[in-house]
């Protein structure tokens, strides 16, 4: 596989093309040594090179960005993997996390170390995207011999482009997908962190996030390094959060104040103060927000966001609070006012077990369907050979009744022969024709 390839699938090599920082050190303190030795006329060109500092500086943190340790959700621990690497069965020929069948390497090459975690991460990868969470030995033993099966079959391409597309449906259908989609692109470009909500499944420190300045479309340091792709993974992620009923915020947790503006058109406006709606919408129709009377539960949690905006001398008058009340969306006013506390950090973990529970169930639905299919169809096979073998019976029966109907008749037959033969020599025996064999006094014939 080539790396364009191996970097499409696993993200970011470790191995980057851009010098590391050590390496840059070194090559700096050398243009140093040899400026010094050189003319007056260096000194402009050092004063030039002054000016770069900051991109150098910043290609540097990419640099350190790209390169920096990260966790493998899909993988287990190394402990689990040492111990179940010795799992074996008589029913598979093949030992757990054995891989010499597919790139046929000797220990001692140079290679296999490289090619044998390459085909285990991927295994564990595949998994991971389909959702199948089991780390039984006898379960894993089972995926990887089929596993090994398939790239034996269909070749390692075809199951790569396979992985892709796990992968790509992985990250468009669920939450930590689509988190692992941003944290992917912000590692291959050399950002910080876009995920946000809850921790990254793959960061080592959820702490280095982007800033809140990285969601909006208004900075232009952002604009510029943020693809499309990444504002496409963070529309994904605020859809998913909505369809789950989770709080949505604008970024990580030092920029929850601040409502997201992506490319995508703001809600419908609240109507004027002049409409006759009531002017606050936090005291509006429950049905704005989705989420009833939410304005009692944040003065219980400690007041809303408008008091304290006042006490930070954002508002001026309250002229200018009704009506930036009334400019302000039903969704950023909910974005902005409810906080991550603990009851939503537990409720969004019960539903991410429920979300978990019912893609097992459904697996589950899924696999007793396809055994029931293949039982009803071994069922069949086994009653037409058994229909099969019952009608071979009947006629070896028939076969065998017939042939002793036969032997009967002929030993009938033999009978009569006998009888007959013995009358004719009786008859022969007394006309003469015959003599009577003598009897010896010794008693023999």
């Amino acid at each position: 596989m080539d790396d364009a390839l191996r970097r499409s699938i696993f993200g970011s090599s470790d191995e980057s093309d851009e010098p590391s920082p050590k390496r840059r050190r070194s090559r700096s303190r050398d243009s140093g040594a040899n400026s010094g030795v050189g003319s007056p006329m260096d000194t402009t060109s050092q004063r030039g090179a002054s000016t770069s500092v900051g991109t150098s500086q910043q290609e540097r943190d990419r640099n350190v960005l790209r390169l920096a340790p990260e966790k493998k959700a899909w993988m287990p621990p190394k402990s689990v993997m040492d111990h179940l690497s010795a799992t074996t069965s008589d029913r598979y020929r093949t030992r757990l996390f054995d891989s010499s069948r597919i790139h046929h390497l000797d220990p001692s090459a140079k290679d296999y170390r490289a090619e044998h975690e390459f085909f285990i991460d991927a295994f564990f990868r595949h998994r991971w995207y389909s959702g199948n969470h089991k780390r039984d030995g006898p379960s894993l033993l089972q995926a990887w011999n089929a596993y090994i099966h398939n790239l034996e079959d269909v070749g390692r391409d075809a199951w790569n482009d396979k992985l892709i597309k796990a992968r790509d449906k992985f990250e468009k259908r669920t939450p930590t997908g689509a988190r692992y989609k941003l944290h992917r692109l912000s590692r291959e470009k050399g950002l910080p962190c876009l995920s946000w909500g809850d921790s990254c499944p793959c960061c080592v420190n959820n702490s280095a996030r982007a800033p809140k300045e990285a969601y909006l479309l208004t900075s232009p340091w952002w604009r510029v390094r943020v693809s499309t792709e990444m504002y496409e993974g963070i529309d994904n992620l605020k859809s998913l959060y909505d369809r789950a009923g989770k709080t949505f915020s604008g970024g990580p947790s030092a920029a929850q104040d601040v409502p997201r503006r992506t490319a995508r058109p703001d809600p419908v406006r609240q109507p004027s103060i002049g409409s006759g709606a009531p002017k606050n919408p936090r005291t509006g129709d429950s049905r704005a927000t989705g989420r009833g009377n939410s304005s009692d539960v944040r003065s219980r949690r400690g007041g809303s966001t408008a008091a304290q905006l006042d006490s930070a001398g954002h508002r001026e008058s309250p002229l200018m609070e009704v009506e930036e009340e009334e400019r302000r969306s039903p969704h950023d006013h909910v974005d902005r006012c409810v906080p991550e506390s603990f009851f939503d950090r537990v409720t969004q973990g019960l539903r991410d077990d429920l979300e978990h529970e019912r893609n097992r169930r459904l697996q589950m639905v899924d696999t007793a369907s396809k055994h029931r299919a293949e039982f009803a169809f071994a069922q069949l096979e086994n009653e037409r050979s058994l229909t099969s073998l019952r009608d071979e019976l009947r006629v070896a029966r028939g076969i065998v009744d017939r042939s002793r109907a036969e032997i009967t008749a002929l030993q009938t037959l033999v009978d009569a022969h006998h009888r007959e033969h013995k009358a004719l020599c009786e008859m022969l025996e007394r006309k003469g024709v015959l003599h009577r064999k003598k009897q010896r006094t010794d008693g023999t014939a």
